[in-house]
């Protein structure tokens, strides 16, 4: 479902104090689920009256949310008002400077749009959308989440941004992977991509001698990235992106492991499987598995200097 992008249509409408206010509540969303009122108007240096207008005003447009149940009055941000503070922080870079207010695509959890830089080339913005996937792969590699319930989904969802910028920063000079620009917070921006992703590809689009060729090509891809040092561990026909150009790209990284993760090994492997069982069923490519793990068994070591 194709949705607008509500920051931008409130955004002109927003002026320095607002972002002041969404900015103390979410750097006080480190410490309270629901942010105080008194707590906000201390960090803004405010009138508690002023402080309360202004948030009533951000509650309307949707920014923020507002409860009175708890003893005191508290707000917490919304994943729109997280996007007014991204948007305004890679605007003031020169990151961007106009974003589209209709998704250009959308993944399992992110909402893509298209953005112009200050020079005029057109890029992708991807907004992350937390939610109880991505917070199961983010204990994977951080061992401090592993015992605990309760994360800010503001810290999860710009942890999987930073990453996935780093896997394209490492993997983007060796591989077939979007080029990185920038990231704030949970805003990822890369290159603009024309190509449609292989699951949205009908059975009929490919014959099987196109879809071999493909596959062969995203092998090529991986066997390159796995010998660098690193398994993608969510590898799908969501993740393969064939450019009008008859090129491939290999997409969201945000999940990534190193080849020394403990579960590296059977991360890779199910990547595999994956990908041959998807291209077998849809396309009727038939790869036997010992026709091509050897190899990719071979880059594993190779990254562990083995």
């Amino acid at each position: 479902m194709v949705t607008k992008l509500l920051a931008l249509e409130v955004y002109p409408q927003l002026k320095d104090v607002d972002f002041r206010v969404l900015r103390g509540v979410e750097l006080n969303m480190r410490h309270y689920e629901w942010v105080p009122l008194e707590r906000i108007a201390s960090f803004t240096r405010m009138e508690i009256g002023s402080v309360s207008h202004r948030l009533g005003k951000l509650d309307n447009w949707g920014l923020v949310m507002r409860r009175s149940d708890l003893g005191y009055i508290g707000y917490q941000l919304t994943s729109h008002g997280y996007d007014a503070l991204a948007i305004r922080a890679l605007s003031k870079k020169g990151v961007i400077e106009a974003i589209s207010t209709t998704q250009i695509g959308v993944g399992k959890e992110a909402d893509v749009y298209v953005g112009i830089t200050p020079e005029g080339r057109e890029v992708a913005v991807k907004f992350n959308r937390i939610g109880r996937t991505s917070f199961t792969k983010i204990k994977l590699y951080r061992n401090e989440f592993k015992d605990k319930r309760h994360i800010s989904w503001l810290y999860v969802s710009r942890l999987v941004a930073e990453r996935e910028y780093e896997a394209l920063r490492l993997l983007s000079p060796i591989a077939k992977v979007p080029e990185p620009v920038a990231w704030n917070r949970h805003v990822l921006v890369m290159e603009f991509i024309d190509g449609v992703e292989l699951v949205d590809l009908r059975d009929t689009d490919l014959t099987t001698e196109e879809a071999e060729e493909i596959l062969e090509r995203i092998l090529e891809e991986y066997r390159k990235i796995v010998a660098f040092g690193i398994v993608h561990s969510d590898m799908s026909l969501y993740n393969i992106v064939l450019r009008d150009d008859g090129d491939i790209l290999i997409i969201d990284w945000p999940q990534y492991v190193t080849t020394a993760f403990p579960e590296a090994r059977f991360y890779l492997e199910r990547d595999l499987r994956v990908l041959l069982n998807s291209f077998e069923r849809k396309w009727r490519v038939k790869k036997e598995w010992d026709e091509v793990w050897p190899s990719f068994e071979e880059a594993f070591l190779e990254s562990l200097g083995e």
